[in-house]
Formats: structure tokens, sequence, C-alpha cells
């Protein structure tokens, strides 16, 4: 590819060290799961090219806490140099691939939790989205919430299908979010349902006591990414948005006897809605000192805390070179 050869020869003939010193900015870059998963999956990470991108990091820039972080922020002491490792979701992988890598580097990481993922086990709703319509043995799926029938025939088809779905996931209310993800599971047996949470073990979800390991183990910092995979968006209510963002909180530090000061929003493009004013508001109200979104927004003094920019960590050398002294803000190709 084109633009693949292009980031090469900016690696290899030294092009991106020089835009590394002129395009220094604070970095926030956000993984999802570090695991050996199935070709062409977008949340997981292969673990050898993890490895490679933190020792890259290590060697060219400054590895920092999101502690510290917050703390160069808020007293302008930032010298453009650093990076903050973080994690969403809280796969248990972070825990038995990750944190392993991590720790034997001694790179300090932050992971946002969903809580009642981590209470109950349940898979997240893409996840169970994408299992069922792709990779069950479904010739015919219906979804009666959403008066939604239709045979499964192909992989395109059933590709399209899965798309459509997951859209509606992520612009509904947490209620109908449920409703779809047990009307789902419902199309198949359970002994399928466990043998694809099976095959898809890369998307489990960590329990309580992954969490207070990693917590007490490692130089990790657990954060909130809300109860559910809660998207903040006007398709919720205040109500909902309330008890997601105090309620994950409270129940982070209750269980691991820590404050909670951090969190993510799931989704997190604020910039085509997925935080509103008021989950802002809320997250301040509720005792946050940053709260991170996905936008690759350059960082300024001025920034405003609750919504902090992010950059999604890339899956090839390369790419992941490029991008990190290309954002914020500079655009080659």
């Amino acid at each position: 590819m084109r633009k693949s050869k292009l980031k090469h020869r900016l690696v290899k003939f030294g092009i991106a060290g020089l835009l590394r010193s002129l395009n220094r900015n604070p970095r926030v870059i956000f993984y999802h799961g570090v695991d050996f998963a199935e070709k062409n999956n977008a949340l997981h990470i292969n673990p050898d090219i993890f490895e490679q991108e933190m020792l890259f990091l290590t060697k060219h820039y400054e590895i920092i806490s999101i502690d510290e972080y917050e703390r160069r922020f808020h007293n302008g002491l930032f010298n453009g140099n650093e990076i903050v490792v973080t994690f969403d979701d809280g796969y248990k992988n972070n825990l038995t691939i990750a944190a392993p890598i991590l720790k034997s580097l001694d790179i300090p990481f932050t992971i946002f939790i969903s809580t009642n993922h981590i209470e109950s086990g349940h898979y997240f709703p893409t996840a169970i989205a994408r299992m069922i319509i792709r990779d069950s043995n479904l010739s015919f799926i219906k979804i009666d919430c959403l008066k939604f029938k239709a045979e499964l025939k192909d992989p395109k088809q059933r590709e399209s299908i899965c798309e459509a779905i997951i859209h509606i996931l992520k612009h509904s209310n947490i209620h109908l979010v449920n409703e779809i993800c047990h009307q789902l599971i419902e199309n198949i047996s359970r002994d399928e349902y466990e043998e694809l949470c099976f095959i898809h073990k890369a998307e489990a979800p960590m329990n309580w006591e992954d969490v207070v390991k990693l917590h007490t183990e490692y130089d990790c910092t657990i954060g909130s990414h809300c109860k559910d995979h809660f998207i903040c968006n006007i398709y919720q209510t205040e109500e909902d948005i309330k008890a997601q963002l105090k309620e994950s909180k409270q129940i982070i530090e209750e269980k691991l006897h820590s404050v909670c000061e951090y969190l993510a929003y799931p989704n997190g493009i604020y910039n085509k809605g997925d935080v509103t004013a008021y989950t802002q508001n809320t997250a301040k109200e509720a005792g946050y000192k940053l709260a991170f979104t996905t936008v690759t927004d350059r960082l300024h003094a001025k920034s405003n805390p609750m919504l902090m920019p992010r950059c999604a960590a890339r899956f090839e050398m390369d790419d992941f070179i490029t991008k990190l002294v290309l954002k914020p803000k500079i655009k080659l190709f």
C-alpha cells in the first residue's frame, strides 16, 4: 500500500524522529486488549507487537503515570515528551498478558473498567453482536425488541447486519442495549454461546480478584469506564448518566479501598455526540480530576479537564511510530 510504504520510509530515513522533535505534545494513548486474538480483530493487539511498541516508547518518550500527568497538567509542567499508557473496558488479558510486559519494562499504566462487566463476567455488547451474528451457526436471526428478522446467508451479508446492529447498540439507551444483547443470546443454545465465548476468550472481562491484583501487584491505576459500557449520549436519561458515573466510581473505591479519580468515556467521540454537556458537568461533580475522550485533540493549558484527548494506539510498528509523531494536528497523508 502507498501509505504503508511512505510510513516505512519516514521511519527508515529518520524523518519520524525529526517530526517527533517538532511535534511535541503530551499524549495519552489507549489500547483495549493484548492477546493472540483472531485475525483482523480491531481490539486486541498481538503481544509481540505490543512489547515492541512499549520498548519504543521507553526509548523515545517519557512514560509517566496518570497521576503525574494530572499533576503536570494542572501545574503547567509538561515538557511535551510525555506518554501515558491506558486501556479501556477491563479485559482479562490486561492482567495475564499486558501487565507482565509492562512490569518488566517498569511502565506505569491505567485501566478504565466497566464495573458491571467486572461483576457479572458478561461480554461487552459489541462482542456479543459480533459473535452471534458473524460466527454462530444460525441461519436465521430475530431481535423482537427491534422488530428485526433476517436470514443469515453469506459472510458479507452477516457482516452488514452486524454493523447495523452495532450502530443501533451505540445509539440506544442502556435498557434497550441490554435487551438487544439478551435477545441476541436467546437465538442460540447455551452450549453454543459458551463455545463462542471460549473461542473468543480474548473478549472476556476481568473479575474483581483480577482488578485487585492489578491494583496491588502492578504500577496500575484503576479508573472508571462507567458501570456498563455506557455511551453518555442524548439517548440516555440524566438519571442513568448520573448513576453510571457516580456509582462506578463508588464501587471501584469500595472494592480497592482507594480513590478513583479518572474516567474514560465509552466510545468517547465527544464531537460526534458521545459526551453530553450534562455528562461533563456530572463527571466534574462526581469528583473525577480528569475525564478522557477518544479524540486526538492537541492538549493546551486551557483544555477542558472533562474532555481530555487521547490517541488510539496502532497495531503495526511503522503506523504506530508515524501516527504518534503526526498527531495531534499534523497531517502529511
